[in-house]
């Protein structure tokens, strides 16, 4: 049975849980804190190993990497992107540029009811600027929910319907044109457009 809408006014049940405002005191300072040291570590590790690695066009899960969530882009004979190929191995995808606040931000959406979706049910894709057109994208890619955030490729622009689900190549597509963490407290009517949307896709 599809979830009721929620209403403008009972969106305050969730700011705790899902809108932590950058400006709302201890607990975003907190996680702002833990993620800086997250990446301060990471750098640490990039520096002290050989060549940065380019992850762009990378899946990316909530786990440790592995071969399963990754990908090598092979030449192309006929000059076609080769991403057509890209195989995710997750149900939902969520596509962008995402750093470590938005994904903690993302995780704790959907690990609430009534999303209650696992490690294991999502995860991220970093798209290229040479990605094939979007109806073969998602058409070729493993995933059946695909929720695109903030900015894309260009190819694919022209094809988005901004904060409406659209159903492409038999499975869900929604665009939001912000970073979820990016949100806030006078913009309470994009986070209610953003949960309304999550909740149609269950």
């Amino acid at each position: 049975m599809k979830a009721e809408e929620n209403h403008l006014a009972d969106l305050f049940q969730y700011d705790e849980i899902y809108w932590v405002p950058a400006d709302r005191g201890s607990n975003e300072i907190q996680l702002a804190s833990s993620t800086q040291m997250i990446d301060s570590s990471n750098q640490v590790q990039d520096n002290s190993s050989s060549p940065k690695e380019n992850v762009a066009g990378r899946v990316a899960t909530n786990q440790p990497a592995s071969i399963e969530n990754s990908f090598e882009s092979e030449p192309s004979l006929d000059g076609e992107s080769s991403q057509i190929n890209v195989r995710i191995s997750t149900p939902w995808v969520v596509i962008g540029h995402i750093y470590e606040l938005e994904k903690a931000r993302l995780t704790l959406i959907f690990s609430a009811p009534p999303m209650l979706l696992s490690a294991k049910d999502w995860s991220i894709y970093e798209p290229k600027d040479d990605e094939p057109i979007l109806s073969e994208f998602v058409k070729n890619a493993g995933a059946n929910k695909f929720i695109f955030l903030g900015q894309q490729p260009a190819v694919w622009q022209s094809d988005f319907h901004v904060t409406e689900l659209v159903p492409l190549e038999g499975k869900s597509v929604y665009f939001f044109p912000r970073l979820i963490s990016t949100l806030t407290d006078t913009e309470k009517s994009l986070k209610l457009v953003f949960w309304n949307a999550l909740k149609s896709m269950i």
